[in-house]
């Protein structure tokens, strides 16, 4: 089934209730394995494929979980993934985030707390076009007052890799690895005309080889070969996604820090392993390590922080960001309880 990205409608202006624990163990399934079959998930799950893939519609009608998919690692470094905390005058605050969240090239908007306003996630072909972005299309914007960007220069872990830890150990043999689309390949290549597919499914990363097929114009067969290239070699990551308001993780949070070079390598990497962490990446900046977490609450940051830490004596965090909204996250747009309302095609070469 074809699935709109726009849920405006169908998404109410109550705040959701908890997920129980067979649709969480499906979010959790599906963060695993995000193009398993229902009869894969049902399996691992101890349900049948029916009830899964109906419980999965319910969330994803509701805007409470949805796929998504983005240009893998590879793709990121190869071109220009950044951070741009944006400064406003508070009363151009609303009306500037109402512009920046419909830009393709950024693909994550947030309002936090700190020294800031706006913390921008954007990616774009280069520096040049990056240089552009903050120039002529956020720095332009009536009450930005200033902008600073970051340029993520390695991921150590993104998203994806996040997950509400939910299953068990056997529960996750069955999902991993789902298919042989998952198994590395060669080297990783994304052709000019892989692009639609990759945008394609950004706004519905379970989208089958017919439907993909009907939206870039291409045959079947062709979307079939394509696609399990693109997700053998990691040139497109599919990712689960919860709704803050449901994950039990509602409290998100930024650590700016700094690390000797020597010690970089081996503390990203280890840093990438806790299990709250999100994203963990080097950035050509001011601090040389952007953290982002995800937690259960207000005082979990600092126990998370002194947790780091702790186990990093290397690592000094010299500021933080706390995520008040998240508007946009990797080109889905969300509601204040963090449902997915819309969708704006990740686009970077537009």
């Amino acid at each position: 089934m074809k699935h709109s990205a726009n849920r405006r409608s169908s998404v109410g202006a109550e705040p959701p209730a908890p997920l129980d624990e067979i649709d969480l163990a499906l979010v959790n399934a599906l963060q695993a394995a995000p193009r398993a079959s229902w009869t894969l998930v049902g399996r691992a799950l101890g349900i049948s494929p029916i009830t899964a893939a109906r419980r999965w519609e319910r969330l994803h009608s509701r805007g409470l979980a949805w796929v998504t998919a983005y240009g893998g690692p590879f793709v990121q470094e190869m071109h220009c993934s950044a951070f741009v905390e944006v400064d406003c005058m508070p009363a151009r605050l609303r009306a500037i985030t109402e512009r920046l969240v419909r830009d393709p090239h950024i693909t994550g908007v947030e309002q936090v707390s700190g020294g800031t306003d706006l913390f921008l996630t954007v990616m774009v072909p280069d520096l040049t076009a990056l240089s552009r972005l903050a120039i002529d299309v956020i720095g332009a914007q009536e009450g930005v007052t200033a902008t600073r960007s970051m340029i993520a220069t390695h991921l150590f872990t993104e998203g994806s890799r996040w997950d509400l830890r939910s299953l068990d150990r056997r529960q996750r043999g069955l999902l991993r690895p789902t298919s042989s689309e998952t198994l590395p390949a060669g080297p990783a290549i994304l052709a000019p005309e892989d692009r639609p597919l990759l945008i394609a499914l950004g706004a519905d990363g379970r989208l089958g080889y017919g439907e993909l097929a009907e939206l870039t114009g291409m045959s079947e067969s062709t979307v079939r070969r394509r696609l399990g290239r693109m997700l053998r070699e990691g040139t497109v990551v599919p990712r689960c996604e919860i709704a803050q308001s449901v994950s039990g993780f509602p409290t998100f949070v930024h650590y700016l820090a700094d690390v000797p070079s020597t010690e970089l390598a081996h503390v990203g990497a280890s840093i990438a392993a806790v299990n709250e962490v999100r994203m963990c990446a080097a950035i050509a900046a001011r601090h040389g390590l952007l953290i982002t977490a995800w937690v259960r609450s207000l005082p979990d940051t600092r126990r998370l922080e002194a947790h780091l830490a702790e186990r990093f004596p290397h690592l000094v965090v010299e500021d933080r960001r706390l995520t008040l909204a998240n508007p946009k996250r990797m080109g889905h747009l969300l509601d204040t309880e963090g449902r997915s309302i819309d969708f704006v095609p990740m686009d970077m070469w537009s």
